[in-house]
């Protein structure tokens, strides 16, 4: 099993992003993972038609990255002095001057980061619950990412609900950041597959569930079934008999359980409340 060494926490310093940021250092300090705490920003350039800009502007726009400069040096200050003041961790912080998706996926190949912590947006579909940023590098990393809702708070998990569509196990090494993640609070993992009332588990879902086995032998896991009109559904209504589910972790792939979230019916689909943190890792 690989253990989580290094945790990457973007900030724009809003509260949801906070928030997010008090989670990570939590799962910091249980894992002794060494802390990256990112802020991204842009400078603003004045409109002109020139292809290159003129002195002038050129100039400004140097006095004004490094006036924003200033002003986040600033703001991590007041997060040392909030969140990071007497806390027994190893934290780094990270200032750029470029687009959020390129400064994160930047700093996850360059640190090697095992997890990034971002906030959700707090809205109701998966899309938007997991942002536009983390649905951007979803698509662009390997790096498993865990979304944190508003409302939560770093606290002993008891299990880790996977949902899975029962598709190919490729590469075991895949589900390692669930894993990691499940160990560091000696978590179950309840494996959950979701199908409409009139389907049932075919030969080949079958011998994916032997590969899951072998995967997941090492650690506690259980397998539930649950019926329902679509994932979502299914999702929500599981959730809301187990409150022990601390974590949903999603293994989306193309044209499976990813488009099922995201591109469902409007009639179909059901509204999905993110009160516990999402993990979301690459197949």
């Amino acid at each position: 099993m690989k253990p989580i060494k290094r945790i990457l926490a973007p900030t724009d310093f809003s509260d949801r992003a906070t928030r997010a940021l008090k989670y990570a250092i939590g799962l910091s300090q249980a894992t002794e993972a060494k802390l990256y705490i990112l802020h991204a920003y842009r400078v603003p350039t004045a409109a002109t038609g020139n292809p290159y800009p003129v002195t002038g502007v050129y100039v400004d726009t140097i006095a004004s990255q490094e006036q924003i400069a200033k002003e986040v040096d600033q703001e991590f200050a007041e997060v040392e002095l909030l969140h990071l003041k007497d806390k027994r961790l190893n934290y780094q912080f990270i200032s750029t001057c470029s687009f959020p998706e390129e400064a994160i996926e930047e700093a996850i190949e360059e640190k090697e980061i095992d997890l990034v912590v971002m906030g959700n947006r707090g809205d109701s579909s998966i899309e938007k619950l997991l942002g536009s940023t983390t649905s951007h590098l979803f698509r662009r990393t390997d790096c498993p990412i865990l979304a944190i809702p508003e409302d939560a708070i770093f606290s002993n998990v008891d299990s880790v609900l996977f949902a899975t569509d029962y598709q190919q196990v490729d590469h075991a090494n895949k589900f390692q950041g669930l894993i990691s993640l499940a160990s560091v609070f000696s978590a179950r993992i309840d494996i959950l597959h979701i199908t409409p009332s009139d389907e049932k588990l075919t030969p080949e879902k079958l011998v994916v569930g032997q590969s899951l086995e072998r995967v997941f032998r090492q650690v506690r896991h259980t397998y539930h079934h649950q019926q329902g009109e679509d994932v979502q559904d299914g999702l929500r209504r599981y959730l809301e008999r187990h409150e022990e589910a601390g974590i949903l972790a999603l293994m989306p792939r193309d044209h499976t359980l990813w488009e099922r979230l995201t591109k469902g019916s409007i009639t179909n689909q059901v509204v999905f409340e993110a009160d516990r943190p999402v993990l979301v890792f690459h197949s």
